[in-house]
């Protein structure tokens, strides 16, 4: 049983913005793709685990991007498990073009919850045999990120339908867009570098969003959130580089 798992993918035209590289919500979507291609292919997947009154849900991402692939072009991505962190299962990723060139690095942390006594499940002592690499692509211990009070930029969206994932919540993917989504007003003609993003609540069709974004001390650095515009609940705290 090997503890990595590897694709190669081409990049498609549906998963492009303006200069033809990949879209950082496609990179989101090709991560979360792979962590479930890996399960499936141990005989852990959603629908074998969903049986059983579980599911994972996502937690914390952080990537660090040198280059996105572009149009056409075949990049191989490969996902591992680390380890364990409290009740949190952590996840590698690690994209590189055809010659071995490091595109994207990432770590990730998983929570498996048991739905129906609604409680978090060790990942563990449920899948003894998962296989594990200790290796980290990105050394995080994923320390709380701050919230912010104030903001410097703010921009509104409104949840539609095709938002929404099987379990009718908006998939992890866009809270990840809207978050950058005011990175990219604020920082014309520059691209996100390094992106830390925990998920902290969820949003429904016709929720509207509130993405604020707050410029850091530190040049180039912003701080953001996701909030409920009716009740101000917040959904998602993030930190960006932008170079």
């Amino acid at each position: 049983m090997s503890d990595r798992y590897s694709e190669i993918k081409q990049v498609q035209l549906h998963e492009i913005g303006p200069g033809g590289m990949l879209k950082e919500q496609s990179l989101f979507n090709y991560l979360q793709s792979i962590a479930g291609s890996h399960s499936r292919s141990l005989g852990y997947g959603s629908i074998n685990i969903l049986k059983e009154g579980l599911t994972w849900v996502i937690s914390r991402y952080r990537l660090q991007i040198i280059s996105l692939p572009v149009l056409f072009q075949n990049f191989s991505i490969s996902t591992w498990r680390s380890g364990e962190s409290g009740n949190f299962a952590i996840r590698e990723y690690f994209i590189t073009d055809e010659s071995g060139r490091p595109l994207v690095k990432g770590t990730s942390s998983w929570s498996l919850i048991n739905f129906i006594k609604g409680e978090a499940v060790k990942p563990s002592e449920r899948f003894p045999e998962y296989p594990v690499c200790p290796e980290r692509a990105i050394d995080d211990s994923f320390s709380s990120i701050p919230s912010i009070e104030s903001c410097d930029y703010s921009k509104e969206f409104t949840v539609r339908r095709a938002d929404l994932d099987a379990n009718n919540h908006v998939n992890n993917s866009f809270y990840a867009a809207w978050m950058l989504e005011t990175g990219v007003d604020m920082n014309e003609k520059l691209k996100p570098a390094d992106i830390s993003v925990t998920f902290k609540g969820e949003a429904k069709y016709g929720d509207i969003i509130i993405s604020q974004a707050l410029r850091d001390k530190s040049e180039g650095r912003l701080m953001h959130r996701l909030i409920l515009k009716d009740s101000g609940r917040e959904l998602t705290r993030g930190i960006t580089e932008w170079h």
